[in-house]
């Protein structure tokens, strides 16, 4: 081998062997960014309540229920009554073919449609007694 090939042998080692050390530390920084992110928070067990108090009130502070209490009522009565009204017409447009066969993949849909409905009215009258006791 002549003298020019050795030293292209050698940078290309050389080049090859910076990209691998490159590429581990690569790794190694995302190792710890995700260890990091799987330890537990750094507030004292002593002041976990006093944290959730704070973040509760950041919360608070940012709906305003003092002051948009009636349209935060109104909002949740309305959808409520829309979501009413949708399950009856998913009931009704979807009772024959449920009727046939409620055990088709498409009852089934129909029948997870409604009872999707039925959980979020649900929710919202869950939401409604929590806007209740908020003051």
């Amino acid at each position: 081998m002549s003298k020019v090939d050795e030293i292209y042998k050698f940078i290309g080692l050389g080049v090859a062997i910076i990209v691998v050390v490159a590429i581990i530390l690569k790794a190694f920084s995302y190792q710890v960014k995700i260890i990091e992110g799987m330890t537990s928070s750094s507030t004292d067990k002593a002041n976990i309540s006093v944290a959730v108090t704070n973040n509760t009130d950041q919360i608070s502070d940012t709906l305003l229920v003092s002051k948009y209490r009636a349209n935060y009522e109104d909002t949740i009565v309305q959808l409520e009554k829309t979501i009413g009204l949708t399950m009856v017409s998913e009931v009704v447009n979807n009772a024959e073919v449920i009727s046939k066969d409620a055990t088709s993949v498409e009852s089934i849909k129909a029948i997870a449609n409604i009872n999707a409905l039925s959980k979020f009215r649900d929710t919202l009258n869950q939401s409604m007694i929590i806007l209740d006791k908020t003051t």
